[in-house]
């Protein structure tokens, strides 16, 4: 929705190489100074450059309806090949808000908006573009160099000589520098064109607050801490298990009558461990070493096709691997594998 010139902030609108001037949102001139002389705007204040309307060609042209910006500015190339001497390939081409049926277009050098954008201010406006409409015929700004024109769907800056040619007898009222000041708040508030757009649109500059970094740097330091903690915990109850199981080998070892061919724990174990290793997302869930040397492991993976591959990554590290019973569904799939040697 658009805002009001009493709801607008502040804005420090200078004239290229002739001064500035404060207008306050509700629509006056607070202040004005020279170039060289330095002010320090209110907080939120927005800064505005107003370039000389003879630097710029201002184009009036009916445009399909619907189009975005960027698709407006190529239409607009299109459109104005052959009205650039410079040849379009080195102008920046703008486009602004539709008045009265025509679309304001505005070409500028590329050149010339390197040097107007160097001081990064939110707007950059045609000074003939400042000036508001008026409700018929048009309104003549002689503050300029170059006399400023202005009526609906017209804006520019010419010498007398050729205004001549192009006013023809529409009927042409002087515009003092009281009226041009009142007037401007409201056409800051909703400029009709913009040439910070396209290439040279200003770039939003993020703020980081000092307090929120501080609460994402916790953050994640007690996320690091947290994933730590999982991590030594899992390998605590992996190494824990590997040891009741090794401690049950033994004694099972230790009644075996002598010659058994059983296989130990430790071969089998450690192909287990190095497969659940090698294939991301499982986990060991128990161990059992069995009396004729089958070792159960229950494991968990985030997928079926997960648990297939550590089925094939046990086999190719030489064991058989066998279905133990059916688990329960849960949030994860999970298997009960019967390990021995091939």
């Amino acid at each position: 929705m658009p805002t009001s010139a009493a709801t607008d902030p502040a804005t420090l609108l200078s004239f290229a190489g002739d001064g500035w001037l404060l207008v306050e949102g509700s629509g006056g001139v607070s202040a004005r100074g020279r170039q060289d002389e330095v002010i320090e705007p209110p907080a939120g204040t927005r800064k505005a450059l107003a370039v000389p309307g003879a630097e710029v060609a201002l184009h009036w042209l009916e445009l399909a309806g619907g189009l975005t910006l960027a698709q407006a500015a190529a239409a607009a190339r299109l459109m104005l090949a052959d009205a650039s001497a410079e040849g379009l390939a080195d102008m920046h081409v703008a486009v602004g808000a539709p008045e009265n049926g025509l679309t304001p277009i505005a070409l500028a050098p590329n050149a010339s908006m390197a040097l107007w954008t160097a001081d990064d201010p939110d707007l950059i406006v045609p000074v003939p573009l400042l000036i508001l409409p008026p409700a018929g015929g048009l309104v003549r700004r002689d503050a300029g160099s170059v006399p400023d024109y202005r009526g609906l769907a017209a804006a520019f800056s010419v010498e007398p000589e050729i205004a001549e040619l192009l006013i023809g007898e529409t009927p042409v009222r002087p515009l003092d520098e009281a009226e041009f000041e009142a007037g401007l708040a409201a056409a800051l508030a909703m400029p009709a064109i913009n040439l910070r757009q396209g290439a040279w649109a200003r770039r939003r500059q993020w703020k980081v607050d000092a307090g929120a970094a501080r609460r994402v740097g916790w953050l994640v330091l007690a996320l690091a801490v947290l994933s730590l903690v999982v991590l030594l915990v899992q390998t605590m109850r992996y190494s824990s298990a590997a040891n009741a199981v090794e401690e049950e080998a033994a004694r099972i070892g230790a009644r075996a009558p002598a010659g058994d061919n059983r296989p130990g724990f430790t071969p089998v174990a450690s192909v287990l461990f190095g497969a659940i290793q090698a294939v991301p997302n499982v986990e060991l869930g128990r161990l059992e070493y069995r009396a004729d040397g089958t070792l159960v492991a229950l494991v968990t993976g985030d997928t079926p096709a997960t648990l297939q591959a550590l089925r094939r990554q046990i086999e190719t590290g030489g064991l058989q691997v066998q279905e133990g019973s059916a688990q329960p569904m849960g949030p994860r799939p999970s298997a009960e594998l019967l390990l021995r040697p091939s």
